[in-house]
């Protein structure tokens, strides 16, 4: 299931399938999935069933990829990590606004289900919310919102 997911969401952004390994020593405590550098290799971690949190990150990391081959310099130039940054800061950076927002998409039309974002400061809620509308308008007009399946 998980690897067909991976497929598609790669076959929207035109990117090519990574290998995926289900992995928990190449994640950090707190991640859920991590693409390497190359873009070649999707790190999952390892549970009986796929966790939404695990498609969400699935996702945020391979559009981070397409983010790097579609405007490194945009998404890339001024990043700084979470480590170097406050939440507020980190979470505003385009790139955060941008991955948060297409995964949000993608886990609301496949899935039904609204990321809240709760653990974010509302300004980046704000700003992903309305890079939901963007990439529903611009880049996948036929995937909609949650809203729009359950009128």
């Amino acid at each position: 299931m998980i690897n067909n997911y991976i497929k598609t969401i790669c076959g929207m952004l035109g990117l090519p399938m990574p290998q995926v390994f289900y992995n928990d020593r190449a994640l950090r405590p707190e991640e859920h999935a991590k693409l390497t550098p190359d873009g070649k290799q999707l790190y999952l971690r390892k549970l009986k069933t796929a966790s939404l949190d695990q498609l969400f990150a699935a996702a945020a990391e391979l559009r981070r990829e397409w983010q790097r081959k579609t405007d490194e310099r945009f998404y890339f130039g001024e990043y700084k990590s979470r480590e170097e940054l406050p939440l507020r800061e980190f979470s505003l950076q385009p790139s955060e606004i941008d991955s948060n927002a297409f995964a949000a998409v993608i886990v609301s039309a496949f899935f039904g289900v609204e990321p809240v974002f709760d653990e974010l400061p509302g300004a980046a809620r704000a700003k992903i919310e309305r890079r939901c509308e963007e990439i529903r308008r611009n880049e996948f007009p036929t995937l909609g919102s949650a809203a729009d399946h359950h009128k």
